[in-house]
């Protein structure tokens, strides 16, 4: 066996280890309970290992069949992920409907228009529709939560330390993954070996965010800032900006109901 293949099958059996150990502590954490799209994604993704073993076991790695069955396998899962950070973006966007709304419409917009052009810019080419598409998911995904924590500094709105640490797992394997996406459509065959080790170390990482996330998700949630402040000050500031997000979060709930009562 080669080395580059002993040391696949060797990332491969850690990042499932390190997978049942993050479903683990969602069961005992009962996360399940505040973030069952999450939990689902977790099992799924186990349950992805084991369908990449059955498909390595069974199906020609070369063959047209093994690309499609991985390729439905992926695809499930990237849906997944993407309710999962609609679920991560909701709860942080808990107390302001109009804002949630309007979010929720810029994620689904977005995530229409680059697959649209994903398909523009394939051709005919099947497999490099789907590298393509699953590419532009990945990165809509990596940018909706950078603009969503940008959004939540700028106005303070306090997140909870497991929802950051959730976050910042999901943006930091999307941003891999385009990287790797990008490196097999343009080596194609000749980097498949690269790009499973990268793809695996990348997901390995988030595991890693995530575990120690739900370990601690039982700790005093705290927000901080860069600047320290006086309490008086604090209280002053978080007032007007409340105020503005609560005049924010009228105006896109008036804007939104005004659209669905013309459509």
């Amino acid at each position: 066996m080669a080395a580059p293949e002993i040391l696949r099958n060797l990332t491969w059996a850690i990042t499932t280890l390190f997978e049942i150990i993050l479903f683990s502590c969602i069961l005992r954490r009962r996360v399940y309970r505040s973030h069952p799209v999450f939990a689902l994604y977790g099992l799924v993704v186990i349950l992805q290992e084991a369908s990449a073993a059955f498909a390595v076991r069974y199906l020609n790695p070369h063959s047209i069949e093994y690309f499609n069955f991985a390729w439905s396998v992926q695809a499930v899962v990237v849906c997944i992920r993407w309710l999962a950070v609609t679920e991560i973006a909701r709860r942080v966007l808990a107390g302001y409907s109009g804002i949630w709304k309007m979010a929720s419409h810029i994620l689904v917009l977005a995530s229409a228009i680059i697959l649209a052009y994903s398909i523009a810019v394939s051709g005919a080419r099947w497999d490099r529709l789907i590298t393509s598409a699953d590419r532009a998911v990945e990165l809509c995904i990596g940018a909706f939560i950078v603009g969503m924590l940008l959004f939540a500094r700028y106005y303070r709105l306090a997140i909870a330390n497991l929802e950051r640490q959730l976050a910042t797992g999901f943006c930091l394997f999307s941003c891999f993954w385009v990287i790797n996406n990008s490196i097999y459509q343009h080596w194609g065959s000749s980097a498949a070996t690269l790009w499973e080790v990268l793809s695996i170390f990348s997901f390995f990482a988030t595991l890693l965010i995530w575990i120690s996330a739900i370990r601690n998700a039982t700790a005093p949630q705290q927000v901080s800032y860069p600047v320290p402040i006086s309490v008086q000050m604090y209280g002053e500031l978080s007032k007007e900006l409340d105020s503005r997000l609560q005049v924010l979060n009228r105006r896109l709930s008036h804007l939104l109901h005004s659209q669905d009562s013309r459509s």
